[in-house]
């Protein structure tokens, strides 16, 4: 049983987690009316989700390379299997969102940006097969990123009542 740290991430990396978590439910709420693009639709819930976890990451990815993180008693294979998890946890966040985007794009259309008139014209138009194959791995890519996620909160309740080292208490 390790001992409790009073060390607690930064507000930042909190806040960032935290909007991270609320987002990916969103975008996995509204997966299913996704493509539902009318006002106030699911589908405008399901990409503005995408597109905020992109706007994000940079900010996400800086706050994370720049904050201290005390090493905790672990083993070898925990330190590597947890940061296995966060490096595919980072790039799921960034890489689901573009093949979202892509996968507009792909058939010709403009991203709408949800709640505004704005669009995105496409950049690269590769047609409607490749529209339709995109959509099959944006699917498959978010039920893998599911299964890490599901990886990461099992980790993080067992560091909690397993290890009982406050992991819980420093992200609240």
């Amino acid at each position: 049983m390790a001992t409790p740290s009073p060390f607690r991430y930064s507000a930042p990396v909190r806040w960032i987690h935290w909007l991270t978590v609320l987002l990916v439910a969103v975008a996995y709420l509204t997966s299913e009316s996704a493509e539902e693009l009318g006002d106030g639709g699911g589908g405008q819930w399901h990409v503005f989700a995408g597109l905020v976890l992109l706007l994000v990451f940079v900010p996400r990815l800086i706050v994370r390379l720049g904050s201290a993180h005390p090493p905790a008693p672990a083993s070898v294979f925990e330190v590597w299997s947890g940061r296995l998890v966060h490096v595919a946890l980072l790039l799921f966040v960034v890489v689901q969102p573009l093949l979202g985007v892509l996968m507009v794009w792909a058939e010709g259309d403009a991203l709408p940006i949800p709640f505004t008139a704005w669009q995105l014209p496409p950049l690269v138009v590769l047609g409607e097969a490749w529209g339709e194959s995109l959509e099959e791995i944006h699917e498959s890519v978010g039920n893998a990123f599911y299964a890490v996620i599901a990886l990461h909160a099992l980790a993080a309740l067992w560091h909690q009542f397993v290890r009982r080292d406050g992991l819980l208490r420093r992200m609240g």
